[in-house]
């Protein structure tokens, strides 16, 4: 009886912890629509915005009861390839908003 409640209560451990895993959302590569159309005062403010978001994810890396859970489901890897996702695609987004920044010759 109390074994069957041990693998009960490791089982509904590790089914909540699956949960645990923190999300922080991506950031959509440029379409070519806002290549073509953008101002420089677009670009700034999509520049500003994905810092903002490159922000959110370091705020998110603090701990909290998520990234304990997260620690006791998986150690923590769904939490560290989740954060590193999205800081990929706000750096690759970033970049090419400096790039396009660039060619329309923007002040900086």
């Amino acid at each position: 009886m109390i074994k069957n409640s041990v693998i009960i209560l490791l089982v509904g451990g590790l089914a909540l912890s699956a949960c645990a895993t923190k999300r922080y959302g991506r950031m959509q590569p440029l379409s070519e629509v806002e290549k073509q159309n953008y101002t420089c005062r677009e670009i700034a403010i999509e520049i500003s915005k994905v810092e903002s978001f490159q922000k959110q994810i370091t705020d998110g890396t603090k701990t909290n009861t998520k990234s304990i859970a997260g620690v006791i489901g998986d150690l923590g890897i769904g939490n560290t390839q989740e954060k590193h996702a999205a800081r990929r695609t706000a750096n690759d987004r970033l970049k090419e908003l400096q790039a396009l920044n660039a060619g329309k010759n923007c002040a900086a």
